[in-house]
């Protein structure tokens, strides 16, 4: 009971804090017991003297209230509990989004088991309000952290003159078992080490010398506008970059990143800089929920895989990396030419027909069709060896070129805002339209398959030059990866793997586009090479057993880290 009491409490005070830490001053309340661990904590305030409160009745009167207020320039939150109470607001919210005023709904509601099941006083707040507002926090109950939730909220409510929906579940008990007494010294402004500034109370904390940090870049740099501008100093620290952003080609970026995070020095991280909107790995997922976490917002928000990010401004990254060691950097890139000569050398051995003897890896040297030395980690490094603009499918083949690519390399792009296979060679023609440069494109057989009526229209009229990269490993081998890849072989090819039959020669010919089948990789660097209206290469890869793949792909990288060491 202590700890759920604990947890509520701690969540409503912590967004009152934060919304007063962001410059909102006014709250208009309606009663109500849902939410109770906000009223007790806004009454706290208000004797604490940091905050304004006005109560009401109305949830309707309540909403207009705070409307005005926001038309007199004085930001203002309406607090409601769960239920019809958040749909009287909904006039002053609809007023809010066309006159362009800054309103913040902050709505109490139940925990999600008690949704869809008829519990009293439990509305969709979500479907109530969300086309008229322009952000929506969900903040889940007992979250570990909420600041990053309410600061992206009030910045988008403030940013983009319009109402916000701030949705917070509250599990029982509902009363704090103790007055809020530091309300105070919670609610101050976080104020960066050293600096006046602190991006309107974006709290960076104290710098601190010798903080051993990493910026973990990922993609949505290319084309948000708040890049525009030059990228700050990013200092002497190392840059775990993906290959969709474009820190991917900075002097600080190391090679194989995810597999140096499994060494000594992923141990040995103390603060983590987010950019953009990095996916790819579970190795950078566990980096990200187990350190001193800020995030960057951004104009499609902000990455905070575990809940616990501070989020800051673009203009505070330079601060947060002062003081880095200087050997810090030396020791990354140190591991990072190490990692690249192992990869390289690894690489080397599964090219050659004859080369199975030095210690090659099941399944690595060769397909079952004989591709040789043709392994996703071989295509990766080739793709990366070529300078046409390249479009990645979000499946296997974009997490190879991200541990085995080379860096830098010509532009990437992948949809990974949400990671499926879905259009992508598609997305890969929008990409050539608008540059008008020759664009290639890399697929499995199944994300080929899920979009191949797309080349039908771009075969049959002037327009982009695409070359289209099919990896045919027989289904999803990314799943061979993962935990299920380590199940029994039956239910992963039926379920998983899923492999369809597709003649992709006979495809092309019906289309009509090139056709070029690649049987060894020194063919496929020559084909990389050459100049192109639209084609096919396709990779017959074969049908390696799960077991294999998973031993192939576990082995190199059980190599590279061999090599690099502790």
């Amino acid at each position: 009971m202590n700890v759920q009491l604990e947890a509520s409490t701690r969540m409503a005070r912590e967004i009152v804090a934060e919304l007063v830490r962001q410059g909102v001053r006014r709250f208009v309340l309606c009663p109500g017991s849902r939410s109770a661990p906000l009223a007790y904590a806004l009454a706290d305030a208000e004797a604490a003297g940091v905050l304004d409160l006005h109560v009401e009745t109305d949830e309707r009167v309540a909403g207009f209230v705070a409307l005005g207020s926001g038309l007199a320039g004085q930001v203002a939150a309406v607090v409601t509990t769960s239920g019809s109470a958040v749909a009287n607001l909904h006039p002053a919210v609809e007023e809010a989004r066309y006159a362009g005023v800054p309103l913040l709904v902050l709505a109490a509601d139940r925990p999600h088991e008690k949704r869809g099941v008829r519990a009293s006083q439990t509305a969709d707040h979500r479907g109530i309000l969300e086309g008229s507002v322009r952000f929506v926090a969900e903040i889940a109950a007992d979250a570990p952290s909420v600041r990053g939730q309410v600061v992206r909220a009030t910045r988008v409510a403030l940013g983009q003159a319009g109402p916000v929906l701030v949705n917070v579940a509250f599990r029982e008990p509902l009363m704090p078992a103790s007055p809020w007494t530091d309300a105070a010294a919670q609610c101050e402004p976080r104020t960066p080490s050293g600096s006046g500034s602190g991006a309107g109370g974006a709290g960076t904390g104290d710098t601190g010398a010798g903080v051993r940090t990493v910026v973990v870049a990922g993609p949505s740099i290319r084309s948000n506008p708040l890049y525009a501008r030059e990228l700050p100093d990013l200092g002497g620290v190392p840059i775990l970059a993906e290959p969709t952003s474009e820190l991917r080609v900075h002097p600080n970026a190391v090679a194989a990143h995810p597999l140096l995070l499994r060494t000594g020095l992923g141990e040995r991280v103390e603060r983590v800089v987010v950019l953009g909107h990095p996916t790819l790995t579970r190795d950078v997922s566990a980096l990200l929920a187990d350190h001193e976490v800020y995030a960057v917002d951004e104009a499609a928000g902000y990455t905070d895989v575990a809940g616990i990010a501070q989020v800051v401004e673009l203009e505070d990254v330079p601060e947060l990396l002062a003081g880095s060691p200087a050997q810090w950097l030396a020791e990354w890139k140190d591991a990072s030419r190490r990692a690249d000569a192992a990869i390289e050398e690894a690489l080397a051995e599964g090219a050659p027909a004859g080369a199975a003897g030095r210690g090659a890896l099941p399944g690595f040297d060769k397909g079952i069709s004989g591709a040789v030395g043709l392994s996703t980690a071989a295509i990766a490094r080739a793709l990366t060896e070529s300078a046409v603009p390249t479009h990645l499918a979000a499946s296997t083949i974009i997490r190879e070129v991200n541990l085995y690519g080379r860096a830098p390399a010509g532009p990437m792009y992948a949809n990974r805002g949400l990671a499926g296979i879905d259009g992508t060679m598609s997305t890969a023609i929008g990409t050539a339209l608008a540059t008008g440069e020759p664009t290639r494109v890399v697929v499995g057989d199944l994300a080929f398959i899920h979009d191949a009526t797309s080349l039908v229209a771009t075969a049959s009229q002037e327009g982009p030059r695409l070359d289209v990269v099919v990896i045919d490993d027989h289904g999803g081998s990314l799943f061979s990866t993962l935990e299920y890849g380590a199940g029994p072989e039956g239910p992963y090819d039926r379920v998983f793997r899923t492999e369809k039959r597709l003649d992709v020669e006979a495809f092309a010919r019906a289309v009509g586009v090139e056709y070029r089948r690649v049987r060894a990789l020194g063919e496929l660097r020559a084909a990389l090479a050459e100049d192109f209206r639209v084609r096919i290469l396709h990779i017959d890869a074969g049908r390696v057993p799960m077991a294999d793949e998973r031993a192939a792909r576990q082995g190199l990288a059980a190599r590279v880290l061999a090599a690099v060491g502790s």
